[in-house]
């Protein structure tokens, strides 16, 4: 929370591998936190050439709602 005030950040993008438990569970603490002070975006990956469309997508209207 220290880091979001300090650098004046405008959002938060937080990248998990897909099927990695311990990172997602975590997520959702991380994005109570953020949503309070700033906007975030949760993507789930498994790294492969085959989501990178869809990355574009999300990643794109979210800077555009920011």
């Amino acid at each position: 929370e220290r880091l979001l005030d300090e650098y004046q950040v405008e959002g938060v993008v937080e990248m998990t591998l897909q099927a990695c438990h311990t990172y997602n569970i975590e997520a959702k603490s991380i994005e109570k936190r953020v949503k309070e002070k700033t906007s975030y975006i949760h993507i789930e990956t498994d790294y492969s050439q085959a989501d990178v469309g869809q990355l574009d997508t999300r990643i794109a209207a979210f800077l555009e709602m920011i």
